[in-house]
C-alpha cells in the first residue's frame, strides 16, 4: 500500500504545493476542508495532473467533526504516515478590537485542535513511525497587534510544536514545524506554495531540527 499524508486545512495555495510533492514522491492525498467548492476545485486541479485524492468536509474549529473527518480517512488508508495540520484563521484585526470569546474560538483552530489531530492519528503513526508536520509564522516570532489572534496562535502552535516533538521522540514521531515568514504568494522567489512544499519533503525527509524557518 501507498505511503499516505492528511493534509488538515487544505486550500489552492500552501496545501496545494505540499499535495502535488507528496503525491510526485508516491504518497496517497487526503484532504480536510470546511468548504467543500474549494475541496471539489482542488480534487479537479490535482486529478488533472494525475493525482487521485480522498477527501472528507470538516471545520477545524469544531473537534466532534474535525475527529470524525480524520477517522473516516484513516479507516479507507489505515492510518497514515504524515499529517500537515495547516488550518489557520487567517484575517487583519487589531488586537483591540478582539474579544475572549473571538481568541477563544480562533485559539481552537490556530493551535487547540492541532493536538486533537496529533491525538486522533498518534496511534497510526506510531505503528507507522510517521511525522506530523505543521506550518508556523513569523508572527510567532514577531507579534504584530493587527493580526492580534494570529500572532498569539502561532506563538501556541510554535509552543506546542516543540512540546510534541520532544513528547513523541519515544514514540518513532517526528514532529516538524515550518515558521514561514513571509506572505505565500504564487510568484515569490522564497515563499511560493511549490517552494514551501520542498522545505516540507526536506523537514520530512531528514527528520532532524523541530524548526525550519523561510
Amino acid at each position: 500500500m501507498k505511503k499516505s499524508v492528511l493534509i488538515i486545512g487544505a486550500g489552492q495555495g500552501l496545501s496545494r504545493g505540499v499535495a502535488e510533492k507528496f503525491a510526485a514522491e508516491g504518497f496517497a492525498i487526503n484532504l480536510i476542508s470546511r468548504n467543500r467548492g474549494n475541496l471539489e476545485r482542488l480534487k479537479e486541479h490535482l486529478n488533472s495532473k494525475g493525482i487521485q485524492v480522498d477527501y472528507a468536509l470538516a471545520d477545524a474549529g469544531n473537534t466532534e467533526e474535525l475527529g470524525k473527518a480524520i477517522r473516516e480517512l484513516c479507516n479507507w488508508n489505515d492510518g497514515f504516515d504524515v499529517v500537515l495540520y495547516n488550518a489557520a484563521v487567517l484575517k487583519e484585526k487589531d488586537i483591540l478590537e478582539e474579544t475572549s470569546e473571538s481568541l477563544t474560538q480562533e485559539f481552537t483552530i490556530n493551535v487547540a485542535n492541532a493536538l486533537h489531530a496529533l491525538q486522533a492519528t498518534h496511534d497510526g503513526l506510531k505503528q507507522k513511525q510517521g511525522a506530523f508536520l505543521i506550518t508556523g509564522g513569523g508572527l510567532a516570532i514577531n507579534p504584530h497587534p493587527s493580526y492580534g489572534s494570529l500572532s498569539i496562535g502561532k506563538a501556541g502552535i510554535r509552543s506546542l510544536a516543540y512540546q510534541l516533538h520532544e513528547r513523541l521522540k519515544d514514540d518513532g514521531i517526528y514532529v516538524g514545524l515550518l515558521t514561514v515568514a513571509g506572505f505565500i504568494t504564487p510568484d515569490s522567489a522564497t515563499h511560493s506554495p511549490d517552494v514551501l512544499a520542498d522545505l516540507f519533503w526536506k523537514i520530512y525527509s531528514e527528520r532532524t531540527a523541530v524548526e525550519y524557518k523561510q
